[in-house]
């Protein structure tokens, strides 16, 4: 971004940004959205769209990075004492990364419904897996790498429950999902 200045007007200001892309992700391809699409549905102009961002790769990437910083909070809360030692003490009401992903379900799936679909679910991976370890390292007595293969495991079963549930348009509340995740994992120590 060009200008960082974070008054509540620039706050403002980008977030107007950010929805008008949104709004337009539901009926375009990103490919197909250009600047002045963006500046229109915001009812701004290209100038003040520059002060803030370089080009609309630039507010998308704005967009993600709000995602996944929000994201990579929610792991870190949900899953901080759910360690291999310890997972069979996770509880349902410790995880709130389901209840993040629902609050949050348009953006992610606009976000992933689009071109930048696998560059996302790259970055979504290695947040979840990056979110863990920083998580788990200081109360385990492991090797980095026995921690590192354990938070990837964990990952993929977090990643695939929730592209499941994107697949199924999230009809599937969150705590009956947050309550098979749980499950799945008692089960399998």
């Amino acid at each position: 971004m060009l200008n960082e200045s974070t008054s509540k007007s620039a706050r403002r200001t980008k977030h107007l940004f950010k929805d008008a892309l949104m709004r337009l992700l539901e009926t375009e391809s990103f490919a197909c959205i250009s600047v002045k699409d963006i500046v229109d549905t915001a009812d701004y102009n290209r100038t003040t769209f520059y002060n803030h961002y370089y080009d609309k790769f630039d507010l998308l990437d704005d967009i993600t990075q709000e995602l996944l910083d929000g994201f990579a909070e929610s792991v870190k809360n949900s899953f901080k004492d759910c360690h291999l030692a310890q997972r069979k003490s996770m509880k349902d009401s410790d995880i709130t990364v389901f209840d993040y992903i629902y609050q949050n379900r348009r953006a992610i799936s606009l976000c992933f419904q689009n071109d930048v679909q696998k560059r996302l679910i790259l970055k979504s991976l290695d947040t979840i897996h990056q979110s863990l370890i920083d998580s788990w390292t200081p109360f385990v007595n492991l090797t980095e790498k026995q921690i590192s293969a354990d938070a990837r495991i964990f990952t993929y079963t977090l990643a695939g429950t929730i592209q499941g549930w994107m697949e199924e348009k999230f009809a599937t509340p969150p705590n009956e999902v947050r309550a098979a995740f749980v499950n799945y994992h008692s089960l399998k120590l």
